[in-house]
This record gives C-alpha cells, structure tokens and sequence, in this order.
C-alpha cells in the first residue's frame, strides 16, 4: 500500500471510528420531542396498521423515505433504535460519498476536513436538523442518493446516477433540480440504459401507493393542499425567518458574514507566526454564529461565473450541479437549521474554486469552524440527560421536558385503553410513540401552518366526526410560523370546540405543561 492509500484508509476508518463513538456517547439525544421529528416514526406505524399514505394519513413529503422506514420496522421491528441505526448508516454513507467525490479534485486532507465540518454541524446538531434522527428522513436519505448520483455520474456510470437521482426526487422532491446539469453532463451517452434508471424507482415507488390502496383522487387532494400550503402567509413568515425565502435583509449578513470569514482568511495567508493559527481558532470560538456561512452559494456562483473557462467538464457539473441541488438554500445555509444538509456540496464547490494560494488557509478555517461548532453542541448535548423510555424506544432531553412528558406518558396508560385515540396540539407525536396510543392520522398537527392551510371549520368537523377520546394542549411555543400560541392567537375557534365538547380534567409539568381534555 502506497502513502496516498494508507492516507486515505486512516481517514475513511478516523471518520467511521468518530462516527460510531459519538452514536455511542450521545446515543438518543438527538432530535425534539414537540417538533417534527416522531412524524417519522408514527407514519411507517400506521402504514404497518394498514394506514395508507396519502389517503388515510396527510402528508406533504415525498413517499419513498416512509416505505423504507416502514420496511425496516416490519423487518426489525418497532422501536427507535431502528430509527437510530438506519440514521448511522446513511450518516456513514453520506461522509464516505463527501470524502470520495471530494478526492476527485482536491487532496485527500480537504474531503477528510469536510467530513470533520459536517459531523461538528450536522451530527452533533442538538434540533431536529440532525443527521442521526432528523426532521425528515427524506432529506437524510435524499442525501446520500443525491450523492450517490453524483458519485456515478462522475465516474460515467449514467444508468446508477439516474437511478440514484430518481431515487432522491422519490425521497425529497426538490432534488428535481439537479436534472439539467445530469442531461448535459451525460449528454447522448447510454440514453437508453439512463431512461430505465430514471424510471425504476418512480415505477416502484408510485406502484407501492397504489396497491396499496392510493388512487388518483388522493394524490390530487394531496398536491391541491400542498399548493394551498405554499401560499399562506404564516410558511412565507417560516421561509423569510429561516433564511430560505430571499429577504433584503440578508444582503447585510452576507457580507457581515462574508467578513468573520475572510478577515481571518488574509491572516493566515500573510502572517506565518505560530501564535496565528491559535489566535483564529480562539476567534471563531468566540465569533461562529448559525449565520457564519450563510453567503456561500452566492459566492459559489460568483466564483463559478469568474472561473467558467479554467473549469472542466467535471468541475463545471460538481459545481453547477451542488448549486442546483441547494436550489431551496441557495440563499442562506444556515448551520442549525436545513441548510446544514447542504453543507457537503457548498465545502467541495468552495474548495474546487478557491484560488490555488488561498486553498489551505480555507482549509484550516473550516477545520477551525469544525471545533467550534462541535465544543458549542457537545456542550448542549449534555444538558439533554434525562431519559424518557418506552417499549418503543428511549429519548434523552432537557430535564423539565422529560418531567413533564414521562408523567403525561404515566396518566395516559393509566386512563385510556389501547384503542383510545391521544392527540397533542399543536405538536407531540411523541407521547403517541411512548404511550403506544394514536393519534388522529389526518389532523396529528396544528401548527399555525395547517391551521391555516386547512381552516378551523374543517378541522372542527373533523373533530366532531373522529371524536378523540383526548386532546392534550402542550405549551410548544409556535412563534416560527409566526403565532405563538394554541388557542390565544390562532386556533381560536379550535380551542372553543374543545371546551365545549371535553372537560379540563387535568395540567401536568411546570416549566412546560400539558392541559388534558377528555371528551364529555
């Protein structure tokens, strides 16, 4: 074995060996017991109950991360640690695919780094943007066959990258945009073999639906409330806070932002005094914020457009194709928030076109930011230290959380049956997990958004007509869609149904509490 290969098996088994010990020590304390997260859990449940996606259970995300997630519980069983393994896995695929398409123009140190930056930001991420238990699985498996795409199609094999591709925009439908730079990459090559590729998994996936019980009517439903959703004011209100909708006043981030970076970037050029390299890792210790990389594809494509001719034909579909790709995040990748899953495309397109003298001071500042980011969430991670357990799995979280639900958990198997119907509003699909109790599979979420996308009238009838034997009222603040509380000052209406029709039999927790309604 040469240097260049033992150099590279020391860094693809130093990333595994990372990987697997912070599994290991921060087992379970990912993700967020109110938000999103349990989403994955409960909907592959009800489709094992013979729960159909799309007809039975709303939905807004592309299919095919359900059906996977599905499988694995009816093969493994239900509990989280599926969950868990199945977010390990892809995590580990993901940084094996970074370190592999990076070593394809730059040294190996630079796809090593990479991967060192993605498990500081991404895998240690404490919210639900994580990589071991996300927000989405779609968008964690979405990644990897983005990647995998990406993978092939830089070694030619057009059949695997419109195989791969077709497989993401089954997980993730965003991921549709990478198609035009996959067309004039592959160009008129294995056209045919390309073609069968892109239609297996569309073909398995929709035929999945269908003998399972899906029609057409429900995929129009499905589609009319999705475009009903992206015009509501409370998702433009989510988008502009998040960064994913173009504000004007993010033009003053970027480049306050854009200055943390290359003020630190001209230092290590120009200054070789060994209390240099010291001193700016001090610096971004103090000075990383969620924002320090927010103007990158910007500048990707700044750069892209200065450096087109010295760009080959790979480079250019790297490039082009990372920008389309982040198409969603192309104006702010925010770490702690959606746009770390983008970060592996923005580090390889960054480090492909910044100037040849200023490669390694970069590279350093990036592995700066990677001990940043990692000692700031370390820390975080150990606040979460009290465990909330079931036969379905253990979370660990904040302590006045875990209070709070591990005793609705204890009241609800003490006073329902197993065929009770449990719902929490706005969010809280997680009791539903641990008590073993569902939920109402159309309406398991009132965040501001549906409120809106589907009106307290509908949602009130279909209250009436469902008839939960409880609904649970959490005090989950939803400020993010711009309202902040459940019954106060959205879902009114809502909030008046339910006094109406149950009695207040119940407050649990303190610093966050539960109202407990059991109908009269």
């Amino acid at each position: 074995m040469n240097k260049l290969s033992a150099t590279k098996t020391l860094h693809i088994c130093s990333i595994g060996i990372i990987l697997v010990i912070l599994y290991i020590i921060f087992y379970g304390r990912f993700g967020d017991i109110n938000v999103d997260s349990f989403r994955e859990a409960y909907i592959p449940i009800q489709m094992l109950k013979g729960q159909v996606l799309y007809k039975n259970i709303f939905n807004i995300y592309a299919p095919l991360s359900y059906i996977i997630n599905a499988f694995l519980f009816a093969v493994f069983g239900v509990n989280l640690n599926i969950l868990y393994a199945a977010g390990l896995i892809s995590t580990g695929g993901i940084l094996f695919l970074i370190y592999k398409i990076s070593n394809k123009f730059l040294p190996p140190v630079y796809g090593f780094v990479t991967a060192l930056l993605i498990i500081a930001a991404g895998v240690l991420g404490t919210n639900v943007f994580n990589y071991f238990f996300p927000y989405s699985y779609g968008i964690l498996y979405g990644i990897l066959f983005i990647l995998c795409s990406l993978y092939f199609g830089l070694k030619q094999k057009f059949f695997w990258a419109y195989f791969f591709y077709s497989l993401a925009i089954c997980t993730k439908y965003e991921f549709i945009f990478l198609l035009p730079a996959l067309i004039w990459f592959s160009r008129k090559n294995d056209v045919l073999k390309s073609i069968i590729g892109f239609i297996i998994p569309i073909i398995f996936t929709t035929g999945f639906l269908f003998i399972h019980g899906v029609n057409m009517s429900d995929i129009s439903a499905s589609i009319h409330w999705i475009i009903s959703m992206t015009s509501t004011k409370t998702l433009s209100w989510f988008y502009t806070l998040s960064g994913l909708k173009f504000s004007y006043n993010l033009i003053p981030l970027y480049f306050i932002n854009f200055a943390k970076i290359i003020a630190p970037l001209f230092i290590l050029y120009y200054f070789k005094n060994i209390f240099v390299k010291p001193a700016v890792l001090i610096y971004f210790l103090f000075f990383t914020t969620p924002a320090i990389l927010i103007f990158v594809f910007p500048l990707i494509l700044i750069l892209t457009f200065i450096n087109y001719r010295q760009l080959n034909r790979k480079k250019l579909f790297t490039v082009l194709g990372s920008v389309l790709i982040s198409a969603k995040v192309f104006f702010a990748t925010l770490i702690q928030s959606y746009g770390i899953f983008f970060l592996p495309f923005a580090l390889i397109s960054l480090f492909i076109l910044t100037p040849k003298n200023f490669k390694k001071p970069l590279l350093l500042i990036v592995l700066f930011l990677a001990i940043s980011i990692s000692t700031a969430n370390i820390y975080d991670l150990t606040k979460k230290n009290t465990k909330v357990e079931s036969a379905a799995g253990v979370i660990y979280i904040d302590k006045y959380y875990a209070n709070s639900l591990n005793k609705l958990i204890d009241f609800i198997k003490q006073n329902s049956a197993e065929t009770d119907t449990v719902i929490v509003y706005p969010e809280g699909l997680s009791l539903n997990i641990f008590s073993e109790r569902k939920s109402d599979n159309k309406f398991y979420s009132l965040i501001p958004l549906y409120v809106e996308t589907f009106g307290e009238e509908i949602i009130t009838a279909r209250l009436e007509n469902f008839k939960p034997e409880y609904i649970i009222i959490s005090d989950y603040d939803t400020s993010d869609y711009y309202f902040k509380s459940f019954g106060e000052d959205y879902a009114v209406n809502i909030l008046d149904y339910i006094n109406n029709n149950y009695n207040h039999i119940k407050t649990i927790g303190d610093k966050f509490s539960y109202r407990i309604y059991k109908r009269k």
